[in-house]
């Protein structure tokens, strides 16, 4: 019994109780009296039935509860009928009338009393019995608090028997549907099937002082006496004792057991969860790729689209019938911007916008999983806790508690629409940027070579964009004359004209893949973050906690082990 209760003083504030029990039991094993424990509501006579069963007015009696302390009537060849006050607070007897060498007998106070110290007094003594009578009034059968003593003594897996007291007080019929009524209650209520006994314990301690008690049965108590007889004769009270108390600890142990199971049952299933929220965060992050790579094929698409009408547009103006036909710069310019760059911006903000709201709302209902994931766990450990290790669990909470934190706040980052607002400005941007830039450069070459073959084309060649431009517009006058070199000027400076303005749309779309890719990458590595930093250590103090619940329950099948070879070896016993 010492050695579960060490085992159970590690398992948390909610075994401490059963770990008193263990050890009180331990301590009535060092005595070996055999304690018949007698229980029941306040004024349902049991001080008058002990003293019946022991044939005098041994302890007092009243109308009010009198019975405060816990009265053991220890066997003894002599009576000692002035009561010791043990340091437990327990008052002791002596008297050789117990029923068997060996056998004490215990009053409690009553149940169901005004005083509430006189209910925990006998409610605290209860898993020390060896048998229980229950001690029921035949007047006020059958009270709850009866109901849940009966179920406690049950469960502590106690020997009961049950007396009717007090039938004195009611006529034979009304005896009959008594018993008949209590009987049916134990059974419904309780599934119990107690021996019951009906009798007057004040007639029975009336004949004993008178000496007729050996006449029949008056009061009927000399039957409950001789039924007890009959129990102590089945085998030796120290015997019985034993088995009974090994009964008691069998009993505490599966409890624990069933306990500590449920426990390592509740952190595999906590560690399913988390199991759960990070094969998602993996998911999330694969299926980022499969959507970017639809997003850039998009964005590749409006590219393209530019690419053939920025060729278009400038094998259009290389026209020979537009030489010395030059248009301003202003209206080239702004047609460059109408065929060529168009509404190329609005394509790709729909075309990149789909991802970026996908990756935007797949990540705000991710979150928000996440948030309930874990509000569902920490409600299912505020649930368990108080059967839990508070103080493992309370740093549990608080991880949890941390990573909800966390969730919330990356879930408010994608509500705002900051992200979206930062990508579109960097588009616009960039957007901006080429469309000056290549308008420029594009717009400045083909003024230039127009403007060659008009008068005064030397001073419109003033404005010189490149080194191959320079060199062809010096000798544009003679290349005209040439016929088929011009031909092939017209030729080279197309090209290099198409290659500055690929580059240029490259540069772009790049910076628009590397914008997607970012985001994608911050968005990966918000995941992987959140997975390295919060989950493991809620990984690592689970694994904690299953470590410690494996560890208990090898202990309490250990204990189970060794309370299988006791029983054996007393039984076995004479």
């Amino acid at each position: 019994m010492t050695d579960v209760g060490t085992t159970l003083a590690e398992m948390g504030e909610s075994a401490q109780e059963d770990r008193r029990r263990l050890l009180d039991v331990a301590q009535d094993l060092r005595d070996m009296f055999f304690l018949v424990v007698v229980i029941g509501e306040f004024n349902a006579g049991k001080s008058t039935f002990i003293n019946a069963l022991v044939g005098e007015n041994l302890l007092p009696v009243g109308v009010t509860p009198t019975t405060e302390v816990i009265e053991l009537i220890r066997y003894g060849e002599v009576a000692n009928r002035k009561p010791v006050m043990r340091e437990d607070g327990i008052r002791e007897w002596t008297h050789p009338n117990t029923g068997a060498p060996g056998v004490a007998l215990v009053d409690t106070p009553g149940t169901g009393s005004v005083f509430q110290k006189h209910e925990k007094t006998a409610k605290s003594f209860l898993h020390r019995s060896d048998l229980v009578v229950f001690v029921v009034s035949a007047k006020r059968a059958f009270a709850e608090t009866e109901r849940l003593y009966l179920e406690l003594a049950k469960n502590y897996g106690k020997k009961i028997i049950l007396v009717i007291n007090q039938i004195d007080l009611l006529q034979p019929k009304e005896q009959t549907e008594v018993r008949r009524f209590i009987e049916r209650q134990v059974e419904e209520l309780l599934d119990l099937r107690p021996l019951l006994f009906m009798a007057s314990a004040k007639e029975a301690l009336a004949a004993a002082q008178s000496g007729q008690a050996a006449v029949g049965d008056p009061g009927g108590v000399e039957a409950v006496r001789a039924h007890l007889r009959g129990v102590f004769s089945e085998a030796p009270p120290a015997k019985q004792k034993l088995l009974a108390q090994l009964d008691l600890g069998e009993r505490l142990v599966k409890k624990y057991q069933d306990e500590v199971q449920r426990k390592a049952d509740l952190v595999s299933a906590d560690t399913a969860k988390v199991r759960e929220v990070e094969r998602e965060l993996e998911q999330q992050s694969l299926g980022l790729d499969t959507q970017l790579k639809a997003a850039r094929a998009d964005v590749d698409r409006v590219f393209e689209g530019m690419r053939q009408r920025g060729m278009a547009f400038i094998d259009s103006h290389l026209s020979v019938s537009k030489i010395g036909r030059a248009p301003k710069r202003e209206v080239l310019q702004a047609e460059f911007q109408e065929v060529v760059v168009g509404r190329a911006l609005r394509d790709i903000n729909e075309a990149t916008g789909g991802y970026i709201n996908a990756v935007i709302d797949n990540s705000r209902l991710y979150w928000r999983s996440i948030i309930d994931r874990l509000n569902q766990l920490r409600d299912l450990m505020e649930q368990e806790v108080t059967g839990l290790d508070a103080g493992v669990y309370a740093e549990q909470r608080e991880s949890l508690e941390e990573a909800i934190r966390i969730a919330e706040s990356e879930l408010r980052s994608y509500s705002t629409g900051r992200v979206v607002a930062e990508i579109q400005d960097l588009f616009q941007t960039n957007m901006n940027g080429f469309t000056a830039s290549a308008a420029a450069a594009v717009v400045g070459l083909l003024l230039t070579i127009l403007a060659v073959a008009a008068p005064g084309g030397v001073i419109g060649a003033t404005v010189i964009y490149a080194t191959a431009t320079l060199a062809f517009v010096i000798g544009a006058p003679v290349a005209v004359g040439g016929g088929l070199l011009a031909l092939r000027y017209y030729r080279r400076v197309s090209r290099d004209v198409k290659n500055d303005l690929h580059a240029r749309i490259d540069y772009l779309e790049k910076s628009y893949h590397n914008a997607l890719d970012d985001l994608t990458l911050k968005e990966r590595s918000r995941l992987t973050q959140y997975g390295k930093q919060v989950l493991t250590p809620i990984f690592s103090r689970l694994e904690v906690l299953a470590q410690r619940y494996a560890a208990q329950s090898a202990a309490l099948r250990a204990h189970l082990t060794q309370i299988a070879t006791l029983r054996e070896g007393i039984e076995k016993s004479r």
